[in-house]
């Protein structure tokens, strides 16, 4: 009965603010899973010398980490399913009820409920993926400062350049992802209608947003890989003349290094997926100001629904 619908909010933040607190705890549970696969070269470097010195002790660490790793990440990953599901079902109500209220098109409301999906996607795999680079990002950073401060000063020098990178590709992937969910929009109409003519123009539209999108990821991921291949150069040189270092710490150097870069690569993913929520956000959002809205996403499409 209509009498037992919920009443429609007016954010996605709002409507998921009753899960805040179940939100933040399984958050709480990555960042203790990150603390712990951060802890792993340490703890792998101090087993490696202790069984070159022939003390088997020294296993226990890694050994401890692992399985608390294991243990915490199994009933987090099942805990995690269970709450974003039903946070998934509450937007999507919540954005159909709000969206044919305020005289939205059917059409529209049926792609945006599908990019709803997308947004509980960012909260259940992205922002864990996010908090996993940031730890690995930091911690790393902090760590090789503590082994060595040349090792760690020429690795944190790297994330000005990267900022500088990421700032400008943040812009350029919000006008893109603007295109094609603009383009996604209009799928259902031009499916439904079935004329050859517009379901071709469409589906090429969608396909060059979507390389444009990826054009721009790769190129971001190509120069922060360049700046990341000069500062693995200058660590080795530097590890070469490092004074009295043991196998283990410089094995455990070289992992965290190749961690923090592993994870700055990801950063342009990070960034283009951020900017897509932001536009979706946007759309799902859209109630008795959706007019004004469309009008303001329809500026950044392109004439015959084609790419710039």
């Amino acid at each position: 009965m209509p009498g037992d619908l919920p009443a429609p909010s007016t954010s996605v933040l709002e409507t998921i603010k009753p899960f805040r607190v179940r939100i933040a705890f399984t958050y709480a549970l990555t960042v203790i899973e990150d603390l712990l696969e951060l802890s792993y070269p340490w703890a792998t470097g101090l087993a490696i010398n202790g069984l070159l010195a022939g003390d088997y002790r020294m296993i226990a660490p890694v050994m401890i980490a692992w399985v608390l790793h294991t243990a915490i990440g199994c009933g987090r990953q099942m805990y995690d399913t269970r709450l974003y599901t039903t946070v998934y079902n509450t937007i999507v109500v919540d954005t159909v009820l709000r969206q044919r209220q305020a005289g939205i098109e059917p059409t529209k409301v049926a792609a945006r409920s599908a990019m709803s999906r997308e947004f509980v996607t960012f909260f259940e795999k992205d922002m864990p993926v996010l908090i996993n680079t940031l730890v690995s990002i930091v911690g790393s950073a902090a760590i090789l400062f503590w082994y060595d401060l040349p090792i760690g000063a020429i690795c944190a020098l790297l994330f000005i350049p990267v900022a500088i990178l990421n700032r400008r590709y943040m812009r350029r992937s919000l006008m893109l992802n603007e295109g094609l969910n603009n383009q996604l929009e209009h799928e259902v109409r031009i499916v439904d209608a079935a004329k050859e003519g517009d379901v071709t123009q469409h589906f090429t539209a969608v396909r060059s947003w979507r390389v444009k999108l990826s054009d721009a990821d790769a190129l971001n991921w190509t120069a922060i890989e360049v700046l990341s291949i000069l500062v693995f150069l200058l660590v080795l040189v530097r590890v070469a003349t490092m004074p009295g270092a043991d196998v283990g710490t410089i094995f455990a150097i070289f992992v965290y290094v190749w961690r923090l870069m592993e994870k700055l690569d990801m950063m342009p993913q990070i960034v283009q997926q951020l900017m897509r929520l932001k536009d979706i956000r946007r759309r799902i959002e859209a109630g008795a100001s959706a007019e004004a809205i469309g009008e303001e996403i329809e500026r950044t499409a392109p004439e015959k629904g084609g790419p710039p």
